[in-house]
């Protein structure tokens, strides 16, 4: 009897040993470093379509990063043109007040009015647009610019959404019994949708 037992207890902890070797490992942090890596262990054909969107994803972002760059060469290249700036600073505030007063006077006489002087930029960066047109051309170029690195911070966030989408689908591949569970309901104004996950 007591031999019995022992060789069931040893075909258990072999059993159990033998599992935890065929189980993948470390899935959710594969799936968060790169979503795909984790699906790969389970040979799911879902890693492809995430490593796909992350390739596709990296390669938008990069495109628009690159584009804003270029961007921005232009339209230093076109202030030094036509508003004759030699110099200036490395902060987003001061291209907007660029499109936004046509002569460094302007601005300055502005920010003394507001009695705001510490938002005076210093006379370094002085600029005089030589056209109302070619003010307004300008403010079209920082919106492109702007509009551009925007939607390089959407990517990112798209990123995240990948990697979430990644960790809950290996979780699946792992337990086999997510559930999910929906209740929808009326609010003043207006109604709500609750979404649930069970692992």
């Amino acid at each position: 009897m007591k031999r019995l037992s022992r060789t069931l207890i040893l075909l258990t902890l072999i059993g159990t040993l033998f599992a935890q070797e065929l189980a993948p490992k470390n899935t959710v942090l594969k799936s968060i470093v790169l979503p795909g890596w984790g699906e790969l262990a389970y040979k799911s054909n879902s890693a492809y379509v995430f490593l796909g969107t992350e390739v596709a994803l990296w390669l938008g972002f990069a495109g628009l990063r690159y584009s804003g760059y270029v961007q921005n060469q232009d339209m230093i290249s076109y202030t030094q043109l036509h508003a004759g700036l030699a110099d200036y600073p490395n902060d987003v505030e001061f291209w907007s007040d660029l499109g936004n007063f046509m002569t460094y006077e302007d601005h300055e006489e502005e920010m003394l009015e507001n009695r705001t002087p510490e938002d005076i930029w210093s006379t370094d960066y002085q600029w005089e647009w030589n056209s109302e047109a070619n003010l307004i051309e300008y403010e079209s170029l920082f919106r492109k610019k702007e509009l551009t690195l925007l939607g390089s911070e959407f990517v990112i966030t798209g990123m995240i959404v990948n990697r979430i989408a990644s960790v809950i689908n290996v979780r699946y591949l792992n337990k086999k019994n997510m559930q999910i569970s929906a209740f929808a309901g009326p609010i003043n104004g207006g109604g709500y949708l609750q979404i649930g996950l069970t692992f």
